[in-house]
């Protein structure tokens, strides 16, 4: 008996027909295909079906099962962490960056080796918990509370990454960073007052903390590469006490600055009273005279005065100040920066000195008591023309 299919065209549109034709090409195609492979069984040309080939099944199995096997033994390790093999449910020896090839059934888990950080803080939006306050709360040594924000900055030991997995597992970071971190700071702060942890034994406490946490990670397998205590949260009341604290520190600084400098200008002072004291004493009573060598070799004359019983008063007799005055007088009268001198007057105002009319006789001093009249030698003149005169 014959069949005769007739296709009638669809109404909605000359496109229906050949989707539909190519969904049962398609259909043919994966039904062929499954038939070869033993998932389904042959259609004879009556439309019964045959029997079902058996060793075409068992290949197409088998070499699935190869495929999946020899994916289990190809691993490829992201760089920056390290791959700890699974096989069977036991763990081997960690695999570092690449490519490699295992046992079969084995699963590989990435770590990550890279510094990695974990924050705590009392800010919104900041820190590993961003929408509460993770800050650690502490108390001081003198009952004070406060709160610490803190980072700890750590990495994972790459030899020792299937200790971990085994120990700790993945997630280390909260089974062991986190308690870790929290224990030892508030622990460390309770060897200080809150005010002194805020100040002075800041960088003392970052020490304290971060020996602590390395001793409880190393032996776990995470290398702590950095402990940052980043602020020291105050109530109002303690605030208060740090800033005084502060002012009271730079008062006490400012002070001792000051202090300085007036022992500095003492020493000033009476080094200058002390060289005052031996000039006059060397023009007393005369002075000794050494000569000293100098770090950079060279020789100076240091004059030192004698002790008063070797004191001589014959040093400033009134012939030798006598002497001394005239001398200074010539160096102002011969000094071209002059142009009058006027020499000591008397009680009218009236200048002990007689200048003759031609300027060239010399100086003529009055005695104040007797009137007479003193003349200077003719070297000796009261006006000088002045430079470039």
């Amino acid at each position: 008996m014959t069949y005769t299919v007739h296709s009638e065209s669809s109404p909605s549109g000359d496109g229906e027909p050949s989707r539909s034709s190519a969904r049962a090409r398609l259909g043919g195609l994966v039904e062929r295909l499954l038939v070869a492979v033993g998932l389904r069984r042959p259609r004879r040309a009556d439309g019964t079906l045959g029997p079902r080939s058996w060793r075409r099944l068992s290949s197409f199995v088998g070499a699935v099962l190869a495929i999946w096997v020899v994916a289990t033994m190809m691993h490829v390790v992201q760089a920056g962490y390290v791959g700890v093999p699974v096989t069977l449910g036991r763990a081997g020896a960690p695999m570092g960056q690449g490519f490699h090839v295992s046992l079969p059934f084995t699963s590989v888990q990435q770590m990550s080796a890279r510094t990695t950080s974990y924050t705590m803080a009392a800010a919104a939006g900041e820190g590993n918990k961003a929408n509460v306050d993770d800050s650690v709360q502490v108390l001081g040594s003198d009952g004070a509370s406060g709160s610490v924000d803190s980072t700890v900055l750590y990495r994972l030991d790459a030899d020792r990454a299937t200790e971990v997995y085994k120990e700790l597992g993945v997630n280390y970071v909260i089974t062991l960073i986190r308690p870790s971190a929290r224990t030892c700071i508030r622990s460390e702060f309770t060897n200080h007052t809150m005010v002194e942890a805020a100040t002075t034994a800041w960088h003392e406490l970052e020490d304290q903390v971060t020996a602590c946490m390395a001793g409880k990670m190393a032996d776990r397998g995470i290398v702590l590469e950095d402990f940052q205590l980043r602020e020291v949260h105050l109530d109002a009341q303690l605030q208060s006490a740090v800033t005084a604290k502060v002012a009271a520190q730079q008062d006490a600084e400012r002070q001792q600055f000051e202090l300085a400098k007036a022992q500095q200008q003492a020493d000033i002072t009476r080094v200058d009273a002390l060289a005052t004291a031996d000039a006059q004493q060397i023009l007393a009573c005369g002075g000794d005279s050494q000569y000293v060598e100098q770090p950079d070799g060279s020789v100076i004359e240091v004059v030192s005065p004698k002790s008063i019983d070797r004191c001589s008063q014959a040093q400033l007799t009134p012939a030798y100040l006598q002497f001394t005055y005239i001398q200074a007088l010539k160096a102002l009268v011969n000094s071209p920066n002059n142009s009058t001198i006027i020499l000591p007057f008397d009680e009218n105002l009236t200048p002990l000195l007689n200048v003759p009319s031609g300027g060239t006789g010399g100086i003529t001093t009055v005695e104040p008591d007797t009137g007479a009249e003193v003349s200077a030698p003719p070297t000796t003149t009261t006006t000088t023309a002045p430079a470039g005169g």
